[in-house]
């Protein structure tokens, strides 16, 4: 699939946006912004386009838990959802199909989403963390626009390969919303309050962007903005067999996204490096990943 050539173009209106909360079904904060937004569709209903949100995994929820069987966020490759044994083999994957269906299909060229917005929040100290498909140009042009109404806001680009096991990227374009620190089961008040204003705004842009769209003469220019690229370097902990027999340094923790200076961290292909310490990653064996900060050019 050459994820490219579907897309939401620039250039082209949006019918039609995703708001999804629950993937992980502990991460609270995302939870309930959705709630709080099927409670008040008004909050999101614009005039020229759509605004459709759904609970993705409705039994991690209800159980308070990251997952079920399996990581949802992980079921979403298109060879995956074409496996019919395999998208059936636990609640999770039967769950990603529906969610592929309502949204996507992602096998098609045309799916029904235009952009998907998938809330989550992380217990690691990323602020607001935007991370969306490196080619996903209308993606970087909305997260350029929120970056220059808070400073907190980051961008991360996906790896760059062949596909992606992620919600967003049923639809023709869209971003992880993520958000933290915030400890898992709980809602951050002042976290909560900065996502429903940047998700409102992102929609208010949506909206200007059809405005243009509809005129005839969308307004672009280049413009410059910082993004994170993963260098493909991932840090455990030390261990003894299978138990940790180390910790994050107190004057490393929280601070994530920050530089790391030769010394500080025993990686010797990239200075400087920004590692984000967050609890998910325990079954993975993985207690941070090294990123690099580049700017790119990017309509807007």
């Amino acid at each position: 699939m050459d994820w490219k050539r579907r897309r939401t173009l620039p250039s082209s209106s949006v019918k039609t946006v995703a708001i999804v909360g629950g993937t992980h079904g502990n991460e609270t904060n995302g939870v309930h912004l959705a709630k709080h937004f099927m409670r008040n569709p008004a909050l999101v209903k614009r005039p020229s386009f759509e605004t459709e949100v759904l609970l993705s995994n409705v039994a991690a929820i209800q159980q308070n838990t990251r997952y079920v069987e399996e990581d949802l966020n992980r079921c979403y490759l298109l060879e995956d959802l074409q496996n019919d044994a395999k998208s059936t083999s636990t609640l999770e994957r039967k769950r990603a199909r529906e969610v592929d269906a309502q949204l996507g299909p992602k096998s098609s060229s045309e799916p029904k989403c235009d952009f998907i917005i998938d809330l989550h929040n992380t217990t690691a100290a990323t602020g607001v963390a935007l991370l969306m498909a490196p080619n996903d140009e209308f993606a970087h042009e909305v997260a350029h626009h929120l970056m220059s109404l808070d400073e907190t806001v980051r961008v991360v680009e996906w790896n760059d390969q062949a596909d992606w096991p992620l919600c967003p990227s049923i639809g023709r374009s869209g971003l992880t919303f993520e958000v933290g620190p915030c400890p898992w089961g709980c809602l951050e008040p002042e976290l909560f309050q900065q996502s429903r204003r940047l998700v409102m705004a992102l929609l208010d842009y949506v909206e200007k962007h059809n405005s243009l769209v509809a005129s005839g003469s969308p307004t672009r220019q280049e413009v410059s903005m910082k993004v994170f690229r993963s260098i493909g370097v991932s840090i455990d902990y030390p261990r003894a067999g299978e138990d940790p027999v180390g910790h994050v340094h107190p004057a490393l923790q929280g601070q994530d996204f920050r530089e790391l200076q030769e010394g500080s961290l025993a990686d010797p292909r990239s200075s400087p490096n920004f590692p984000p310490n967050e609890r998910a990653v325990d079954e993975t064996n993985v207690r941070g990943t090294c990123w690099d900060d580049q700017r790119v050019t990017r309509s807007s």
